[in-house]
């Protein structure tokens, strides 16, 4: 069970400007351990995707794609992933395993959510579970 669960409310205010909030201030050291979402109306035309903030640093794992620059050497991608997905046509979600490796939310820290696409969806909640860091 969650120590914590910071909620967000994503709410259509019409023409698709959402208005998502609170900003949290953080009490204590959390690791976070699951985001879970949900829609009153499911997005119907691509994911709706969102984005979760440790003063201001994405706490997801970056998914964007790879790729070996065969002149440089270089491993390439383009551009940054980091948004946790409700997929077209459901109206629920549950990630666990999509956090940046070794995320602490430090205590102090202010944590905010972006809503990056609605995807055609309407009235999102968000939930972040967060377990304390034990000071041992």
């Amino acid at each position: 069970m969650a120590d914590k669960v910071l909620t967000w409310n994503c709410l259509s205010s019409g023409g698709n400007k959402y208005h998502i909030g609170p900003t949290y201030y953080m009490d204590a050291d959390y690791i976070p351990t699951a985001v879970r979402i949900i829609a009153e109306e499911a997005p119907d035309v691509e994911d709706a995707e969102f984005d979760i903030y440790d003063d201001g640093v994405t706490i997801f794992a970056d998914r964007a794609p790879k790729y070996l620059h065969t002149r440089t050497g270089k491993v390439e991608s383009d551009g940054a992933k980091t948004t946790v997905l409700l997929h077209v046509g459901e109206s629920e979600e549950v990630d666990a395993d999509d956090f940046a490796e070794d995320t602490v939310i430090e205590e102090g820290s202010w944590v905010t959510c972006n809503c990056v696409k609605d995807g055609g969806g309407r009235n999102f909640t968000v939930h972040l579970e967060l377990e304390k860091l034990d000071d041992n």
